[in-house]
């Protein structure tokens, strides 16, 4: 693909903030353009490359951070979730901080389902981040996982 060396570094800009590969973030760039001029209509595109199907709901959650010793933990919501993951959103002015150089963090979340009544509590690893006016998303694959906690969220997402 032919481009000026200026689009390029600004690409591989956006590419670094939101923590994806060049070709991945010309991929969404492409597909969500083409879905909103109504060229490919979700129906078009196949089969999602996730395993699990993502529900949206908002739900309060904590995520806690190892650092050393210590463990912080930060309010969050999560905006979607699936047996294999969450997005996890922390308001743009709290007080958790990522760099956009290194490896993504590992943490846990914890939440509680409606109806079910307990708080499960999932290890995380993030897959990618992004920074918006007003929220940081993270995108999480789950790992650690407590079979009774993921009977929960299965029982929840049938």
């Amino acid at each position: 693909m032919r481009m000026t060396s200026r689009v390029r570094e600004a690409l591989k800009r956006a590419a670094n903030k939101e923590r994806r590969t060049l070709a991945s973030l010309l991929d969404k760039i492409i597909t969500d353009y083409l879905q909103e001029e109504g060229f490919l209509p979700g129906s078009e595109l196949g089969e999602d490359r996730r395993r699990f199907p993502r529900h949206k709901t908002p739900l309060p959650a904590k995520a806690f951070f190892t650092a050393g010793d210590e463990v912080e933990s930060y309010p969050s919501v999560i905006h979607d979730l699936s047996m294999g993951g969450v997005m996890v959103v922390f308001p743009k002015g709290s007080e958790i901080r990522f760099t956009s150089t290194g490896k993504l963090p590992q943490f846990e979340v914890s939440f509680e389902l409606p109806r079910a009544g307990e708080q499960l509590r999932f290890g995380c690893d993030a897959r990618h981040m992004r920074d918006t006016s007003s929220e940081i998303q993270v995108g999480a694959t789950f790992s650690n996982v407590n079979e009774h906690d993921l009977q929960t969220l299965r029982n929840y997402l049938m």
